[in-house]
C-alpha cells in the first residue's frame, strides 16, 4: 500500500529514533549524547536509502534537534530529511508501529 507523497517515485518511510535507531528513550541532551545504536537497523536504514526517501521522524522535544543530528551523523545513518512531528509516509519503522525484526528478515 503506498499513499500519493512519492517523491521521484520512490517511497517515503519515516524512522524513528528512540527504541528504533538506539536502544534508549532520549528526554535529555545527556541521553540522545550517550543513547547505543542498534547497528542492524541503522545498517538496513542505510540499504533502505538507496532506493526510498528516508525521513528521521520523531517525536523529540524541538530543543534536541542540534544533538540528534549529531547523533545521526556520530553514528553514520543516511537520510534525507527530519521531522520533529507526524507526518505521511508510505513506511513508517517504529519501535511501536512495526516489528523491527520484520525489517530485517526483508
Amino acid at each position: 500500500m503506498t499513499i500519493n507523497n512519492k517523491i521521484h517515485d520512490v517511497p517515503i518511510i519515516a524512522v524513528d529514533v528512540d527504541g528504533t535507531l538506539c536502544n534508549e528513550i532520549c528526554w535529555t541532551i545527556l541521553d540522545c549524547k550517550n543513547a547505543t545504536p542498534k547497528i542492524d537497523v541503522i545498517n538496513k536504514i542505510n540499504e533502505l536509502y538507496q532506493s526510498s526517501f528516508i525521513v528521521i521522524h520523531t517525536a523529540r522535544r524541538n530543543d534536541l534537534y542540534e544533538i540528534t543530528i549529531e547523533w545521526l551523523e556520530k553514528n553514520n545513518v543516511k537520510y534525507h530529511a527530519v521531522k520533529f512531528e507526524k507526518m505521511p509516509a508510505d513506511m513508517y519503522i517504529d519501535d511501536k508501529a512495526r516489528t523491527l525484526e520484520d525489517l530485517l528478515k526483508e
